[in-house]
């Protein structure tokens, strides 16, 4: 029962799914679990699902995610004799709270989480599958039928419910007493399963259908598509292929395993621009929009898709995301231009950061494809004409001389935690690299300073060596205003243009300049995670790296917790919604321990991002305190 609170991506999934499940799948009391006799095997979602899957979210086993969890930080966190009766209290509260819904649909919370056992999926199907059993002629573009005989795309769902298959009785026989007397039933034999339909005569998208076999519920929002879904199922699938042979899919999952080849626990799958024509009505106004998907360079886009892995060897966690892209890249698609080069942190960045970034982009080929783009629906130089001449004669300098052709190609996000806490105490801090600094520092930057001072004022203040431009744009507000009041603050460090919204980071910054904090480059921790991303990359350059340290953000909501005042904001909001509720009985019920008891299972977190031939991508990992 206290996983269900930790397991806090798992548990949004089970969720989602469970959801999608009630609306769709409505059982009738007659519909129990049917007791196969079939040898095979059961079939896995990718199996099931037609080969032209729109989108596609799966959890390989709930049973198996469950112990991964608790092998994790998070699992061994909530296991903490001083965490786990705060746990304890929210959790059966949280229960409590909830005791409308189990009279709503005949389970409480507890038992509804604890119906996922095995595989559990949810997917977006296109209407032409369901077409396919219709009268459309072999050959037929589906694109030419008319809009009152096209499906639309339909939702469906795989739970492996096992000895919980009772559960899902209960909830959607429930379900089923207020089902709109307007819905026909009827059922269909086939071979061992009994596919269950309802449908209103009277309008086309209300129909859904389910069938149970083996503990497992198969549902879906097309009573055509859960015919197709049963054949499959049945091994009656003729030479119709599945999501398994769709070569974008596979090529997606092969790059979404872990390091050592660890099947994911939880993976995604998207085909946008698949979803895009399954949901544009078919008229002359967006035939013609469509018709511009290729002049923009968009069909380019072939696939997203990516993986989350839980406790494999030497990590916490592993993420990935994977952008399918068609080569060459035209167009919109042009615009995205990460290139090779150095990721280590400059100098002056300080080991007491929260999260750092940084990214190497090819700035010069993404405006030549910005110009190109904007002049190919504009006209010849309209760029230049209708965007650049405005901002030069507002701004006083050349946008694109004094300006973007400065850009050298790497940006730098730092972020940090502005003391006291506030709600809005995360503060940024960002830096662009220029080829000529100081032609910025003389001819760019005092203009630019001089149109903001006719509007609020500007200082320049001290910071140890560092000399920084300070704009109050907060000024006035009181002085125990509940949020932090942005500071914006500009400088030059080196060959970086640096803004922040805080003299708290740039104080920071400046402490690392002068010598009196780390660097970031050389911390440990920063190590750590450096020396597992040369591992992955295998002397390969990558185009941009991330680093975090959770226990910072983390600590931020625990003083926030902690403090008095946010406690009756809380109060106040509370009376309506249960989960606070819950939240609130934990705190009031038991004091929470030093943050030290939570810091000690937290461990720095990195990522990287490299282009590759079949497009780009990203993956994220979370070490393992040991």
């Amino acid at each position: 029962m206290l996983q269900a609170i930790w397991e806090g991506h798992m548990n949004r999934l089970v969720v989602t799914m469970v959801s999608a499940t009630l609306g769709v799948a409505l059982i009738s009391p007659s519909a129990v679990a049917q007791t196969s006799n079939s040898p095979q095997e059961k079939l896995t979602a990718p199996q099931l699902f037609p080969e032209k899957t729109l989108a596609y979210l799966r959890v390989d086993d709930v049973a198996e995610l469950k112990k991964d969890f608790a092998r994790s930080s998070g699992g061994k966190l909530s296991n903490d004799k001083q965490i786990k009766p705060i746990l304890m209290e929210f959790y059966g509260s949280l229960v409590r709270n909830t005791e409308q819904m189990q009279e709503e649909i005949g389970l409480n919370l507890d038992e509804l989480l604890s119906i996922p056992s095995g595989e559990m999926a949810i997917a977006l199907l296109p209407g032409s599958s369901a077409r396919r059993q219709g009268n459309r002629k072999e050959g037929e573009e589906e694109e030419n039928e008319p809009a009152a005989r096209r499906a639309d795309p339909a939702v469906a769902v795989l739970v492996d419910a096992g000895d919980e298959i009772t559960s899902i009785q209960v909830l959607l026989g429930r379900i089923e007493e207020s089902i709109d007397e307007r819905m026909v039933y009827s059922q269909r034999a086939m071979e061992r399963l009994t596919v269950h339909q309802y449908a209103n005569p009277n309008r086309r998208r209300e129909q859904f259908a389910y069938f149970i076999d083996e503990g497992v519920l198969v549902a879906c929002t097309n009573a055509d598509l859960i015919e197709q879904l049963a054949n499959v199922w049945l091994g009656r699938a003729g030479d119709r292929k599945s999501l398994a042979d769709n070569r974008r899919f596979t090529s997606i999952m092969a790059r979404c395993v872990g390091t050592e080849g660890e099947r994911p626990q939880v993976s995604f799958f998207v085909d946008p621009m698949a979803i895009v024509r399954e949901f544009t009505p078919k008229n002359a106004a967006t035939m013609a929009t469509l018709a511009m998907l290729p002049a923009l360079g968009l069909d380019g886009i072939e696939a997203v898709g990516g993986s989350w892995i839980i406790a494999p060897p030497d990590f916490d966690s592993i993420s990935h995301f994977h952008l399918l892209l068609s080569s060459p890249r035209r167009s919109v698609l042009g615009l995205l231009r990460p290139k090779s080069g150095s990721t280590d942190p400059e100098d002056w960045i300080p080991d007491s950061v929260a999260a750092y970034s940084t990214i190497n982009w090819d700035t010069a080929s993404t405006l030549q494809a910005v110009e190109r783009l904007y002049n190919q629906f504009r006209g010849p130089d309209a760029l230049e004409k209708e965007v650049f001449e405005r901002v030069n004669e507002q701004l006083q300098i050349d946008l694109s001389k004094d300006v973007l052709e400065n850009l050298e190609g790497r940006f730098t996000l730092v972020q940090g935690f502005v003391r006291p806490v506030t709600i809005n105490s995360g503060s940024n801090v960002y830096a662009v690299r220029l080829k000529n600094p100081e032609f910025f520092k003389s001819n760019v930057l005092p203009k630019v300073l001089d149109l903001v001072a006719e509007r609020t004022e500007v200082k320049l203040e001290s910071f140890g060596k560092l000399r920084v431009h300070v704009m109050e744009v907060g000024r006035g507000a009181p002085e125990d205003a509940p949020i932090r009041q942005p500071e914006i603050c500009v400088t030059i460090i080196d060959d970086y243009v640096v803004l922040s919204d805080s003299k708290y980071m740039m104080r920071q910054i400046a402490d690392c300049l002068n010598g009196t904090s780390g660097a970031l480059k050389d911390g440990f921790e920063y190590e750590m995670i450096s020396d597992r991303i040369a591992a992955q990359l295998q002397e390969k350059e990558c185009s941009a790296i991330s680093y975090a340290r959770p226990e910072e953000s983390l600590q931020l909501f625990y003083e926030l917790a902690r403090d008095p005042k946010n406690r009756e904001r809380l109060r106040q909001v509370a009376n309506n919604n249960g989960f606070f509720k819950a939240l609130l009985s934990a705190l009031d019920e038991h004091d929470l321990p030093p943050f030290s008891v939570i810091a000690k299972y937290l461990a720095p977190a990195g990522g990287f991002l490299v282009e590759e031939e079949t497009g780009m991508h990203y993956m994220s990992f979370s070490l393992r305190r040991d």
